[in-house]
Parts: structure tokens; C-alpha cells; sequence
């Protein structure tokens, strides 16, 4: 039997992030997956990119540029 799904999808979504706007790759391995994302990311700076397992969101590009923005300290001044 033929598989025709792999475990791991790499997706552009519309502006709105509403629907999936193209289907980039199905990867099998996590290693790999996580590559073709990163390479997506880099290839699309600013697009919503998903790498989902099953209905599970692995990494998101909208996720990762809020998650960027507010790990840094405000001040590197201790607070009292």
C-alpha cells in the first residue's frame, strides 16, 4: 500500500490566516520537516507558515515573530 500522507505538513496561509493558500511539502521526518519550514520561513519572511503534525501546530511563523518580540527584557536594569 502506497502512503499518501506523511506525518508533517508545511502550509502558507492567506493574509487573513483563514485558509491555506499553498501546501508546500509532507514530510515524514520531524528533522527534516523542521528544515523545509525554516527554509519556507526564510524563502517567505512576513507569510504565515504553519508545520503542523495531524491537527497539532508545531511551529508557526506569526507564533515565533510574537514569541521573538516579547522574550527579551524590557530593561536590563534589575527591578527593586
Amino acid at each position: 500500500m502506497t502512503r499518501t500522507h506523511r506525518a508533517f505538513r508545511i502550509d502558507i496561509w492567506t493574509d487573513d490566516e483563514k485558509e491555506v493558500v499553498e501546501h508546500l511539502a509532507d514530510v515524514e521526518d520531524l528533522t527534516v520537516a523542521l528544515a523545509t519550514y525554516h527554509a519556507a520561513c526564510k524563502r517567505w519572511p512576513g507569510k504565515a507558515i504553519t508545520l503542523r503534525h495531524g491537527a497539532h501546530v508545531v511551529e508557526d511563523s506569526r507564533r515565533s515573530r510574537l514569541a521573538v518580540l516579547f522574550s527579551f527584557p524590557l530593561s536590563d536594569k534589575p527591578s527593586d
